[in-house]
């Protein structure tokens, strides 16, 4: 999830002390064992999420599926160690959870891949490309929505035809739509003369 119009001072802040301070506060969870202190720092992580003014239609499904993959991690870690333990690590994650949702929703896409060009500049000594990795990642963001719809739309017309609970008529489908999709989008980036490598001096 990311951010398209925030005017939160979240918003306003660079995107390298958001990742920064989120890297600092998620390694600062893991060195907290008291669950005491622990819900306190989740309490100001839900604040500090109020406080963005983000879209809660955009963290229903997000906060959904988390409580039941945290549910699950609880009882799974409950069973095998202690209670104490399991519910330690359930608010440890959630908090951490919170805190990037707090982040993520308040940087726009931009920002992220400038932020990740800048991180990934020194490969640039050992050969590598750091637009051409930015800009991989930016299409891998943007595939996540693309293959989701095309997921929907796939099950919507299998399930028409009587196909839902068949799990190979729903992927072939979604595999051929996957590489139309990328076969597009080279296509366009061809088009539009992209040059991956970078230009010798």
């Amino acid at each position: 999830m990311i951010a398209a119009h925030n005017t939160s001072y979240l918003a306003k802040l660079p995107a390298g002390l958001k990742f920064g301070a989120l890297l600092v506060v998620s390694i600062g969870l893991y060195l907290i064992g008291s669950w005491q202190i622990l819900s306190v720092l989740l309490l100001v992580s839900v604040l500090v999420l109020l406080s963005a003014r983000v879209n809660f239609r955009q963290l229903r499904m997000p906060l959904v599926t988390l409580l039941l993959i945290l549910a699950i991690v609880f009882v799974s870690l409950g069973i095998q160690t202690t209670w104490d333990s399991a519910l330690v690590s359930v608010l440890r994650l959630l908090t951490m959870c919170m805190f990037a949702y707090a982040v993520s929703l308040t940087t726009t896409f931009d920002a992220m891949l400038e932020l990740f060009q800048q991180v990934a500049s020194p490969l640039r000594h050992v050969g590598a490309n750091p637009a051409q990795i930015s800009l991989g990642l930016s299409l891998a963001i943007r595939f996540i929505p693309e293959l989701k719809r095309a997921y929907l739309e796939v099950r919507e017309a299998q399930h028409a035809r009587g196909l839902a609970n068949n799990p190979l008529a729903v992927a072939v489908p979604l595999v051929i739509r996957s590489l139309r999709i990328a076969e597009d989008t080279a296509e366009a980036l061809e088009a539009r003369g992209y040059d991956s490598a970078e230009h010798s001096k």
